[in-house]
């Protein structure tokens, strides 16, 4: 990882050069930060040109740990003999970086924040910024705070301006589940939590609410380490005794990431505002908070980095807002802080949807007493920053910026619920999250202008062959064209050795076309003809099935009968995977299953590998998550094939009764076969296809031939399983699955390419 030897080498070189009294004490980290970005900035352009830096980052986000102590060490070494800086609290620093990387890179597709976006880039020394700790930490991996039950701290997981956050384990107890400890550094706030226990028991009052992150414990006296006397605050110096407890305040940890790393998100892959995925955020922040105002909590530290997502099955997420009973007090401090300290921390902070100056009222800059507007307020502000893609935009003043809004699909009744909440006036806003929340649900909402007119690129405009949407490849990595593919099929597939068959009853084609055609191992294939459908769902109570929009299939493509079976599969791969064989009540004619995405894709490759395949120049891959819906409503618009009912006569589901229902899969092409003539789309077994999975991708998804985000956690399963209710086996019916993962449930189907 030469490149991130040379990251290391910069900002080590800069703290020496920069930051050496921060180092030592004497000043505070927020002071030299701006300077010690500047020249680390200014070195890496010279040493990292190009994409090195965005490489070395990502090295640094993945960095093995032993490795990067190891790197650590000698690079210190290496400076000691031109700076006279103190060792220890260097690599104290240095340490820490992969954690801050890792803080900032934190996102819907990435929770872990361990790789980098492939169209990231740093531009400017504050960008940089934003990557650096912000001083070092108070403790260290393994530490066991006295005063703390039996917590041991396993991993920093946020350092902050007055407070840091630690993942705890139970020493005794290691099966419990984790702990978010977040330890106040700050002498200051210390002192006002110590005086404000009344804020903390209003918090204890709204652990049974949904949506807010329970205040388990307040620890008052939680024993600190005395190793570096400055670090026990923010703005700390050497003339001011270091304390030797600090209150601690104890909740569940909940893994994923924030506000703020979704919409660092959403800036790095999208071209235009998504402003109807925010109005749906936007609601469920609104009907948290007005559960705890109802019990006459106010937050008063609403920003995105207390709004926390965590990722579920499917591709889901619950929503979560921290830090109530502390909101009060950081807030007043970190205000404090905002007037007096250096103007750079304040930036640095907002890119990380953590300066509260940002998000505070004036009444609340006033030092007025806590009102449910001041909440209200600050919903606005993140709501605008949702709609920017940005956590370090400010409310904005006048009209101008819905103009800039409105091509993407931002409407006026939005605009009048919005400018309420940005008002400088209380009795202009709502008079409390639930009014917001009433107003909220009334607001429309409008697609996107495909004119673009304040000159913005949306997405919906670009086809498979932009650079936001990589061109889909085949297993043997030859890159996939509809036109191509469909062009050569009807001519080439009857002289290629494919075996023309007859077909008679739903969807037959007439004519000379070529309808249905088999491969050397007997797979049949339908020939789909091109089309556009209505894709997605409105009704079902999953957002991400919507919203609905029309999908063009621009040309014919060829897609199996059935899903693959047992049979099939054994004789390509000469092995079978499946949980149902014949031993177990399946056989040969059902579907394979039990199967990772990659066994799937690698069957296809191996199917391409064939003899017979490869001289006919047939290639295989798996349908794109359109494809599968369009071949599976084939024409219909209801939420099945067959109608708005799945009854147990179509398909094979958990509540269809007999002999396999809730039991096993079943023979393919057991039920009747859709208008395209293809079995087994509601049933049996779900599928995977070739598409990531984005819950907000139908949101910016391309009208012609879609075929998913660049990249992410999940893969798209498509259908329902013999274990499914009706609801999961609809035509729109989608979720996310780690693409490792098996289930007795999940097989495939494919598609096949001529050409």
């Amino acid at each position: 990882m030469p490149r991130l030897q040379a990251l290391l080498e910069c900002l080590g070189q800069a703290l020496c050069e920069k930051g050496r009294k921060a180092l030592q004490g004497q000043w505070s980290f927020a002071d030299v930060l701006p300077d010690v970005a500047k020249a680390a900035f200014d070195s890496t352009h010279k040493k990292l040109p190009g994409e090195d830096l965005r490489t070395a980052l990502a090295d640094c986000a993945a960095a093995d740990a032993t490795e990067f102590e190891r790197r650590v060490g000698e690079l210190i070494v290496e400076l000691s003999t031109t700076h006279a800086v103190p060792k220890a609290e260097l690599a104290d620093y240095l340490r820490v970086l992969p954690v801050t990387v890792r803080q900032r890179l934190r996102r819907p597709s990435d929770p872990d924040g361990r790789t980098v976006p492939e169209n990231f880039h740093i531009g400017k020394a504050e960008e940089l910024a934003a990557f650096l700790p912000l001083r070092t930490p108070t403790f260290r991996p393994g530490d066991r705070p006295e005063g703390l039950d039996n917590w041991v701290l396993t991993e920093l997981r946020g350092l902050g301006q007055i407070s840091e956050v630690w993942r705890g384990e139970d020493a005794e107890q290691p099966e419990q589940p984790s702990a978010a400890l977040k330890f106040i550094t700050d002498p200051e706030a210390q002192e006002r939590v110590r005086a404000g226990t009344d804020l903390f028991q209003q918090a204890f009052e709204l652990n049974d609410e949904n949506g807010i992150l329970p205040l388990r414990s307040v620890y008052l006296e939680a024993a600190l380490p005395q190793r570096h006397p400055e670090t026990s605050g923010a703005c700390a110096v050497a003339h001011r005794p270091a304390a030797v407890t600090a209150p601690c305040l104890e909740a569940p940890f909940v893994s994923g990431y924030d506000l703020a790393g979704l919409m660092f998100e959403w800036r790095w892959r999208f071209d235009a505002a998504k402003p109807e995925a925010a109005l749906k955020l936007v609601r469920r922040l609104a009907g948290i908070v007005a559960k705890a105002q109802e019990k006459g909590a106010v937050h008063r530290d609403l920003k995105p980095s207390n709004v926390l997502l965590h990722p579920t099955a499917g591709g889901k997420f619950t929503m979560w807002v921290s830090d109530y009973g502390w909101g009060p007090i950081e807030s007043v401090r970190a205000l404090e802080l905002a007037r007096t300290g250096p103007k750079g921390e304040e930036r640095r902070l907002a890119f990380r949807g953590a300066a509260t100056s940002l998000y505070a009222c004036p009444q609340q800059v006033k030092k007025e007493p806590p009102a449910p507007t001041d909440d209200v307020h600050a919903i606005g502000v993140i709501w605008y920053q949702l709609l920017k893609r940005d956590p370090t935009a400010a409310a904005p003043f006048g009209a101008e910026w819905v103009e800039e809004l409105r091509p993407a699909g931002f409407t006026d009744s939005q605009a009048r619920v919005l400018q309420a909440c940005l008002s400088t006036r209380t009795d202009k806003r709502p008079k409390n999250a639930a009014a917001l929340a009433a107003a909220l649900a009334e607001v429309t909402v409008a697609p996107p202008d495909p004119a673009g007119t304040d000159g913005s690129k949306l997405i919906s405009l670009k086809g498979p062959g932009s650079s936001i949407y990589p061109a889909i490849t085949t297993a043997r990595g030859r890159v996939y064209s509809a036109e191509a593919a469909a062009g050569a099929a009807a001519a080439m597939l009857a002289a290629a050795g494919a075996a023309g068959l007859t077909a008679s009853g739903p969807g037959t084609a007439s004519g000379n076309t070529l309808r249905l055609v088999k491969n050397s191992i007997g797979m049949t294939f339908v020939r789909v003809p091109a089309g556009a459908f209505r894709m997605g769902c409105d009704n079902s109570g999953r957002d991400f099935e919507t919203p609905p929009h029309v999908v063009k299939i621009s040309r014919p493509f060829y897609i199996s009968v059935v899903p693959v079976t047992q049979a099939q599969y054994e004789a390509v791969k000469h092995k079978n995977p499946s949980r149902f064989s014949r031993s177990r009540g399946g056989g040969p004619d059902h579907p394979v299953e039990h199967l990772t995405w990659d066994q799937a894709f690698r069957f296809c490759d191996r199917l391409a590998r064939l003899p017979d395949e490869a001289i006919h120049r047939r290639t295989y891959r798996l349908p794109t998550e359109a494809e599968w819906e369009y071949a599976c409503r084939a024409g219909t618009t209801t939420d099945f094939a067959f109608g708005d009912r799945l009854q147990p006569q179509d398909a094979l589901f958990a509540g269809a009764g007999g002999r396999y229902a809730g039991k096993s899969t079943c023979p393919v092409a057991l039920f009747p076969a859709n208008a395209f003539g293809l079995h087994d789309f509601h049933g049996n077994v779900a599928e995977w296809v070739h598409d990531w999975f984005d819950e907000y991708y139908y949101f910016d998804s391309p009208p012609v031939d879609p075929i998913g985000p660049r990249g992410g956690q999940l893969r798209v399963v498509r259908g329902g399983g013999w274990n499914s209710p009706a609801t999961e086996c609809r035509s729109a019916a989608r979720r996310g699955q780690d693409p490792d993962t098996v289930s007795d449930a999940v097989g495939f189907r494919v598609v096949m390419d001529v050409g």
